[in-house]
């Protein structure tokens, strides 16, 4: 989940980084309709980069990705970028509204007859943003192209349009769910832009039944918030109801929204939410092979540490996660947060002198950053336990690890 609150975060929101761009110069000046023209003579791609000042992500693509010589080649083969401010221009302002932007930057490629060809939104590094590139040329060879028209001046229900293009007036998203009431055709563009930015459970429904068409018409990029969140509400009911062939159907329907990045960040809290209504330690394990989420060891101990807790009466799995915790140990020596666990699961196997080892290694350890020093009471009660033999009487914390985020 705080992966996922992370992503959210960069996505969204940043503060001011004052930076020059070496790619700045390649940038097209002028209208959005200008540059329109001037594909059209060169015959190229339109890279469109919604952005605005103070957006982390966007500052590190300018900083990171546009210049480097890979990026930069694909751009002058193939495309024409256009940047504009969200916040500041009105060709932005129309583009973000046109392509309801969920985050930023958004980037959207239309080609030269003003077919849109895909959209994406977040952080590419290198790697994955000149494949990006590749993949619209080669869609737009294939005359691959999503529903959006070519306009940008489209009739928006206001509550809708006020989102991107502010004009002081208050519309309450409420006005949404009549509107949709109203629509014929629901998978008309501004029906299908007023729906994306909304959470009404009928259309949140049918969003999901129509998934493929939708992700067919509009590509997946406007679909994930609203496709992750009902993921998440089925994900916990099937857990609950012990569906597992439910949530496996779910996961193969819905991926294709996904990036395989924005996968490996939304999949994990899908499983872990299936796990915590169900408590099913075993399905939990299984599911975390078989889908490889933590790519990891301390991804995986943090997922590991409120399995621990929870079951802590059940000799079978614990000694399944104390395998993978003396693996990992004979690899490296263990950090003060995996030394916790491993003393946890000896505690609780009532294996007390392995147990004494594990707690001793613990309070040896390095615990000067302040989420351990404010732990050390708990470490020191774990440890009175112990010496007391008494598997009972410790009410363990679930500890997570400090994993400093990459952008990338």
């Amino acid at each position: 989940m705080k992966r996922i609150i992370l992503y959210m975060i960069t996505t969204y929101c940043g503060l001011y980084l004052p930076y020059l761009l070496n790619a700045q110069e390649k940038v097209f000046q002028g209208t959005y309709a200008e540059c329109q023209a001037q594909a059209k003579k060169e015959n190229k791609l339109i890279l469109i980069d919604l952005y605005f000042v103070g957006c982390i992500p966007c500052a590190e693509m300018d900083k990171q990705v546009f210049p480097d010589p890979t990026v930069t080649k694909e751009l002058q083969t193939n495309y024409i970028l256009y940047k504009t401010d969200v916040m500041k221009e009105i060709d932005g302002k129309k583009l973000a509204r046109k392509y309801g932007a969920p985050g930023f930057p958004t980037y959207v490629i239309v080609n030269a007859d003003g077919k849109t060809i895909l959209t994406e939104s977040g952080f590419f590094g290198v790697d994955r943003f000149v494949p990006l590139l590749k993949e619209a040329v080669q869609r737009n060879k294939a005359n691959l192209n999503l529903a959006f028209n070519s306009s940008l001046d489209n009739e928006y229900p206001a509550a809708y349009s006020e989102r991107f293009i502010k004009t002081g007036e208050n519309h309450d998203f409420a006005e949404l769910e009549s509107y949709l009431d109203q629509q014929k055709d629901l998978f008309d563009e501004t029906a299908f832009l007023a729906n994306s930015v909304t959470a009404f459970p009928k259309y949140n429904s049918w969003t999901y039944d129509n998934l493929p068409k939708l992700i067919k018409m509009y590509g997946g990029n406007l679909l994930r918030n609203k496709i992750s969140t009902i993921a998440t509400k089925k994900s916990k009911q099937y857990g609950s109801a012990q569906q597992l062939d439910s949530l496996q159907r779910m996961l193969t329907y819905i991926r294709p929204t996904f990036n395989d990045k924005l996968w490996d960040i939304f999949l994990p809290g899908f499983i872990t939410n299936y796990y915590t209504t169900s408590k099913n330690a075993t399905t939990y394990l299984q599911l975390i092979n078989q889908y490889k989420v933590y790519n990891t060891w301390d991804l995986r101990s943090n997922a590991l540490g409120q399995v621990i807790i929870d079951q802590a009466k059940n000799t079978e799995v614990l000694k399944k996660i104390l395998v993978e915790f003396q693996q990992q140990q004979s690899k490296q020596q263990l950090d003060a947060v995996d030394s916790y666990r491993l003393a946890l699961l000896y505690y609780y196997l009532q294996d007390f002198n392995q147990a004494t080892k594990a707690v001793t290694a613990l309070l040896k350890a390095d615990l000067s950053a302040p989420y351990l020093s404010m732990q050390k009471k708990e470490f020191i009660a774990l440890k009175d336990a112990i010496d007391k033999k008494n598997s009972n009487l410790f009410q363990a914390k679930d500890i997570k690890k400090n994993i400093p985020f990459n952008l990338s």
